[in-house]
């Protein structure tokens, strides 16, 4: 009797700690390119979707649109960009037709997004010429900061602690627009 009521609600739990977020959420028989292979061909894969996303490096505002500059990083299972930058293949820009705040969209911050392939734009990352892949996003979503640095601290003598995790915040890796 009670595997009738455990088991669906298990079963529920376990999918939802693997799915995408709501906004960029794709239907599962809708196949994906994946971002290596729309960065080697653009021009293949334009007007087809795409999930993506990675570390926010610049957000400009125009008077309809924002335009993010993000440094690809490789999506994990729920769709969270992962953190070692030395995995990224480029950087690409995404054009999402709402006013984003710089302060809240600030550069360090992790975004995914679920976008169209528009094509490539001629750019410089410094005085490095870049040619960006652009992507037209109609969905998008901000991670929270994540906590993944874990201390112990043990106290001695006889007090009624024990010991616990403490959650530090780690350091936002440094990128430079």
């Amino acid at each position: 009797m009670h595997y009738r009521i455990l088991l669906p609600a298990l079963l529920a739990l376990l999918a939802g700690c693997s799915s995408l977020p709501q906004a960029i959420r794709v239907d599962k028989e809708t196949p994906l390119p994946t971002y290596a292979d729309v960065r080697k061909t653009p021009a293949d894969y334009t007007g087809k979707t795409l999930v993506a996303g990675g570390l926010i490096v610049a957000v400009s505002n125009e008077a309809d649109h924002s335009v993010i500059e993000i440094l690809q990083l490789p999506l994990n299972s729920n769709g969270r960009p992962g953190t070692d930058t030395s995995k990224s293949a480029g950087r690409f820009k995404v054009r999402i037709d709402a006013f984003l705040d710089p302060e809240i969209y600030s550069n360090g911050r992790y975004l995914s997004v679920r976008a169209r392939v528009t094509g490539t734009e001629d750019g410089s990352i410094g005085k490095h010429p870049y040619e960006y892949l652009i992507l037209h996003a109609d969905g998008y979503y901000l991670w929270p900061d994540q906590t993944d640095e874990v201390q112990v601290r043990y106290y001695m003598g006889n007090t009624h602690y024990v010991p616990y995790p403490v959650y530090v915040k780690p350091p936002r890796p440094p990128v430079t627009p």
